[in-house]
């Protein structure tokens, strides 16, 4: 669930075209994110409305090629940009103002309570991206925040704006799906981090796998993931089903991806995981 992805990599033509339009313009992880949004409105037994989903994928849309814009022009002012990447830079500023304005006309169609969590979360989201100040200093940039921010800013979306929408009470349950979409999510940006290790550690962003490298990351994650889904999965029965396919996905993509593994086999693998209790609840 990761934004920047600044390397060129070579891949046959068609599957290049696909990866291209698919996932290089985020709209295979908005999809995701969405799907999320859609098993925690099933894990709560409400059936979400199309206006609350339709803002869960905009507002991903626009928060990812947003930082994508960003890295790309930060690109630009250290090295001399090539007609692929300026493209590319092209598309993701104008899919940033294409979610903006289809964003804001849906919001006008919702609650003032969804419309305040999602302005308010999307502005923060936004603002994590964003360089402040004469050092172009960002949020990111704190020492494990880049995955903790990412995880835990998708889960609450998913969760908090369908059910907000809906008039759904806050429960125990809503509280448990919440921490279990958080362990996902922290988990599936944390394996993003591990693809950017080299990249992240030029850039001075010190990262959960720069803070501790490689080997105990790899440890550190899969024991959280087994311990987090394990732990869930005893409390709720209703999350028995998706933790165990979500661990028998994860634990072995921790211990094999690296920074020098594909590009594509992060954005299909890991972030298609992020399908995995959706397809779950649907049987």
């Amino acid at each position: 669930m990761a934004s920047g992805e600044l390397a060129r990599v070579e891949r046959p033509a068609v599957a290049g075209v696909v990866y291209d339009v698919v996932v290089r313009t985020h709209f295979w992880v908005a999809a995701a994110v969405t799907s999320l949004a859609s098993f925690s409105a099933h894990t709560l037994e409400f059936q979400p409305s199309l206006a609350s989903l339709g803002v869960v994928f905009l507002s991903t849309l626009l928060i990812y090629n947003l930082d994508t814009a960003i890295d790309l022009i930060a690109l630009g002012d250290e090295t001399r940009l090539g007609e692929e990447t300026r493209t590319r830079q092209t598309r993701a500023l104008c899919l940033t103002w294409l979610a903006l304005c289809a964003l804001l006309g849906l919001l006008t169609t919702l609650r003032w309570s969804t419309s305040a969590l999602v302005i308010g979360g999307a502005a923060a989201c936004c603002l994590y991206a964003v360089p402040l100040g004469p050092r172009k200093w960002r949020l990111k940039a704190l020492p494990g925040a880049k995955s903790l921010v990412v995880g835990s800013a998708v889960a609450i979306a998913v969760v908090l704006v369908p059910l907000i929408e809906h008039g759904v009470r806050w429960t125990a349950l809503s509280g448990l799906t919440l921490v279990f979409l958080g362990s996902l999510t922290i988990a599936n940006a944390t394996l993003f981090d591990v693809r950017d290790l080299e990249q992240d550690r030029a850039r001075g962003l010190r990262t959960l796998p720069v803070l501790l490298g490689l080997t105990a990351t790899r440890v550190v994650l899969s024991v959280g993931v087994v311990a987090a889904f394990g732990t869930l999965a005893a409390l709720e029965p209703r999350l028995q089903q998706p933790a165990w396919p979500l661990v028998g996905a994860l634990l072995p993509l921790s211990l094999c991806l690296g920074p020098r593994s594909p590009q594509a086999a992060y954005a299909w693998l890991v972030d298609g995981a992020l399908f995995l209790p959706w397809l779950v609840s649907l049987r």
